[in-house]
Order: C-alpha cells, then structure tokens, then sequence
C-alpha cells in the first residue's frame, strides 16, 4: 500500500465516525487492532482486538454524538507505515452540549489494513462536556 493510499484509508476510517456502522471497519483494520484515547480520562480504556472495538466504538460514538462529530480534517501525512492526521470536530453532543475539539489521530499499519490507532483530543473539554 502506497502513501497515498494510506492516506485514503486512515481518513476512511474516520469519516466512519460521523455514521458509525461495524461494516465500515470490518475490512480496514487487523484482528489485533487497537485503539486507544491517550488522554487520562476515567473509563476510557483501550480498545484491543478487532471484535472488541466493532462492538464497543460505533455503538458509543451513536450514544453520545447522535448527529454525528461533523469533522474537518486538515493535515494528513503519510511516510512509512506510519499516518497522521489532524482535524476538528463542530457538534452538539447527546447531553445538549456544545462539542468542539482538536484531534491529532496517529495510524500505524500492518500491511493494507489499519493495526493501530491513538486519539489525542482536549481532554479537558471532554471532561467539561460530559462529565460535569
């Protein structure tokens, strides 16, 4: 797989964030995939292995952004199995609030598929959003 189409993959599979649907990952990422949140937040536990991460993510990012995260994605890079993108999202999550973040997602691949992926985001906005 060559860079551009990493690039093509990596923004794939957060464009399935806005319709969170299990097909959208099942031929993308590897068994072993992982997720995970590098912010400390309570409960907010890696993701690991294939199984685990199509039950758990689409049904949570439905509860908790029910429209959707409206993403923008600006930088996108790709060298090596390695990608990165930065991008933003503009909602309102399902508590009524206001959800604007700033996203760095680091991707690294095992061949064609996606192996493992790191979200940085506001932490602390998360917190002020959802857990006051």
């Amino acid at each position: 797989m060559n860079t551009a189409e990493q690039k093509e993959r990596a923004l794939a599979f957060l464009k399935g964030f806005e319709k969170p649907d299990p097909k959208t990952y099942e031929n993308i990422i590897t068994d072993n995939f992982e997720f995970e949140m590098m912010g400390r937040l309570a409960g907010a536990e890696p993701l690991r292995g294939k199984a685990t991460f199509l039950k758990a993510m689409p049904a949570t990012l439905k509860a908790m952004f029910p429209n959707g995260l409206n993403l923008k994605f600006h930088t996108v890079i790709s060298e090596g199995p390695h990608a990165a993108i930065q991008a933003e999202s503009d909602t309102i999550a399902a508590n009524g609030k206001k959800y604007q973040n700033r996203y760095h997602f680091y991707f690294r691949f095992d061949g064609d598929k996606i192996a493992q992926v790191r979200e940085y985001n506001d932490t602390n906005h998360v917190r002020e959003v959802f857990m006051s």
